[in-house]
């Protein structure tokens, strides 16, 4: 009878399984020509691997312009600036994210208003929306979440209805389809993510696409310490920043997106195996995509049920991490219960104190984003279904192998308990 790895017993496997980034010839020939072209930095007035690869990128999703800048959360700061966004105006965006998306909004001195997720894809839901929109309402930032599309459709017509912005975060979504569009096509403008684990990487950048001209100008002024194309070098008509992109990651990243539709279809082939192979485990269920979406699968999303095992997440992703599975137990709260958003003594002055205002965030403001992180909400990163089939088979193996051990989960859960106590 095996013995679970975390108890003493043997992995199931010792290589890591999947690997990220991928880096090839490629990407080292495209440094290399930069470096020999001795030209690293990019600007409005003078760039070659950055405006190609903006080219290149709006070409993809289908967009009129895209504006690279340093990273993802530049691209959120830059285009929450330019569509308007100012001192106590209220954007309504998801719990269930990366803490960028809502500090992005405190950084332009907005107010981050939380709505509920669908428990399915864990997208915003477009009846929480609607809840929560006030006078004060400028924008809904939407996260496509694990590269699966929100429903944009009910979304654009709640923003039209309202007269409302939409700002897609498409950071997990780089080729993700819904409705036969391109994420980062939907809204009124998009931002893309390339830091280390996205689906296209150069380390760090970032990208926001869009179909608006004047829009996209005023992004590339923001990133740029609020020059304009048509002045002077020493000119700043605006408060900027600098949030250029090198060269460098451009020619990387030209590279990456080249290489993009090869991986992802793989992604794609990949999930459609191993959730069929995954139906046959009660206590865990693989991701749901809507018929008309087509998923990026940054995150291969898991929904897991708790009293089948008689475990918490946390303890079933350490027990299969000791396999040698890279199983995450994901967000473990919603971005509202982070110290910047639950203590008042840690909420910036700006907006909040100098507005006068009492806004306050905590257990119980969405409900399904709170069960799927304490309970049910769990993920594999994308890369591994990038592994070779005979690899990726060794998910169903070490669950498998839990099935069998079920008689040690209380023992390795009570490990766990005393490894975290005073």
């Amino acid at each position: 009878m095996p013995r679970l790895a975390l108890l003493g017993g043997e992995p199931l496997r010792r290589k890591p399984l999947g690997r990220w980034p991928l880096i090839g010839d490629e990407e080292v020939g495209a440094v290399e020509r930069v470096l020999r072209r001795g030209k690293l930095c990019a600007t409005m007035y003078s760039s070659e691997e950055v405006a190609k690869f903006e080219e290149e990128f709006a070409a993809v999703v289908g967009v009129k312009r895209a504006v690279a800048v340093s990273s993802g959360t530049a691209a959120l700061d830059v285009v929450l600036r330019a569509i308007g966004v100012r001192l106590g105006d209220e954007v309504i965006t998801t719990p269930y994210t990366f803490i960028a998306t809502a500090t992005s909004i405190l950084h332009n001195h907005g107010v981050p208003v939380f709505a509920d997720v669908e428990p399915a894809t864990r997208n915003i839901d477009p009846r929480e929306i609607e809840r929560r929109i006030t006078e004060r309402t400028k924008a809904i930032v939407v996260v496509h979440f694990a590269g699966h599309p929100a429903e944009m459709d009910e979304i654009m017509e709640i923003a039209e209805r309202h007269g409302l912005y939409v700002i897609e975060d498409a950071a997990h979504a780089h080729l993700a389809e819904y409705k036969g569009r391109m994420a980062g096509s939907l809204g009124h403008a998009a931002i893309f993510s390339f830091q280390e684990s996205k689906n296209m990487t150069a380390g760090e950048g970032g990208i926001i696409t869009t179909d608006d001209e004047e829009l996209a100008e005023q992004c590339a002024s923001l990133r740029e310490h609020g020059r304009r194309r048509d002045r002077p070098w020493y000119y700043h008509e605006v408060l900027g920043w600098n949030y250029r992109m090198t060269e460098i990651q451009a020619a990387i990243l030209r590279v990456q997106l080249r290489r993009l539709p090869k991986l992802t279809e793989e992604r794609r082939r990949n999930a459609r195996y191993l959730s069929k192979v995954l139906e046959e485990f009660e206590f865990l269920s693989p991701p749901r995509v809507a018929p008309y979406v087509k998923h990026a699968y940054h995150l291969y999303p898991l929904d897991y049920q708790p009293s089948v095992l008689g475990i918490d997440k946390h303890t079933l992703a350490r027990v299969l991490q000791a396999e040698g599975i890279p199983l995450s137990e994901g967000y473990c709260w919603p971005i509202y219960e982070n110290p910047i958003f639950s203590d008042p003594s840690r909420m910036p002055e700006v907006p909040f104190k100098v507005l006068g205002r009492e806004v306050r965030y905590g257990r119980g403001l969405c409900p399904v984003a709170e069960k799927l992180c304490y309970e049910t909400g769990m993920w594999l990163p994308g890369y591994v279904l990038n592994a070779p089939r005979d690899e990726l088979d060794d998910v169903a193996r070490a669950l498998e192998k839990i099935n069998r051990c079920r008689d040690e989960l209380a023992e390795a859960s009570r490990l766990l308990a005393s490894q975290h106590s005073p």
